[in-house]
């Protein structure tokens, strides 16, 4: 296992104010052209998520291991229970649900365990069951929709805290993982501290050019922003 480490009290304050369609230009800026993680919606919208990720990798299931003979029970391994019982604080838990959006990989038990654990928040590129009392947990949870089977009918865990693909990005453990009403952004360990400070400045400039849009200014020199509005924006921020 790899040690876990949390995101600093700045980066967070950072990420918590800005937009993933903000990080998405940001990580462009740096050769990323894709960190969004696709088919994972928000469970309840309206909340923020910021936080490092904790990784959970699955395989598909198989009758034989995973109990699913009537009468048999599954073969001991990494339950999802261990998972969540692992989970540090500060972390964004992230499972590797293989797309599959039959089966899910939490519920409003599990996800009520994750918050009194200090999690941060849920997200599976596979379904989630109870999406009405998850939603009432008010953990940020994301998913690829709802559904009442439960997560051995498809899926096994075989392991935590290792490199995962989750909706068609890798995420490594500790990466950080933002999200909001759009859905999830991961942001690569090595980069958080550079592009969550210049997310930061960017939707503050961009503020500055949603205020002269409302004042009646046309979009040419404004978006993208020349160096004479720039100028101009460092003059009136200083």
């Amino acid at each position: 296992m790899s040690e876990f480490t949390p995101l600093p009290d700045r980066v967070v304050e950072r990420l918590a104010a800005v937009s993933t369609a903000t990080i998405a230009s940001q990580l462009l800026a740096h050769g990323l052209r894709d960190q969004f993680v696709s088919g994972a919606g928000p469970v309840t919208p309206g909340l923020r998520m910021v936080g490092a990720a904790w990784t959970a990798r699955t395989i598909p299931s198989r009758e034989d291991l995973d109990g699913l003979w009537p009468g048999a029970r599954p073969t001991p391994g990494l339950s999802l229970f261990d998972v969540i019982e692992s989970t540090p604080e500060g972390a964004v838990l992230v499972i590797d649900g293989r797309g599959e959006h039959r089966t899910a990989t939490g519920g409003d038990i599990l996800v009520e365990r994750l918050r009194l654990r200090g999690a941060r928040g849920l997200v599976t590129d596979a379904g989630i069951r109870d999406r009405a009392a998850v939603s009432a947990v008010r953990l940020p949870c994301y998913s690829a929709g709802a559904t009442a089977n439960v997560s051995r009918a498809y899926l096994r865990i075989v392991e935590q805290d290792v490199p995962i693909g989750c909706g068609s990005v890798a995420v490594f453990p500790s990466d950080a993982v933002v999200g909001d009403d759009d859905g999830v952004i991961v942001i690569p360990r090595a980069l958080v501290e550079a592009v969550a400070e210049a997310a930061f400045e960017q939707e503050r400039l961009e503020e500055y050019i949603g205020a002269k849009v409302r004042a009646g200014a046309p979009l040419r020199g404004l978006y993208p922003p020349s160096a004479d509005l720039r100028a101009e924006y460092e003059a009136v921020r200083s």
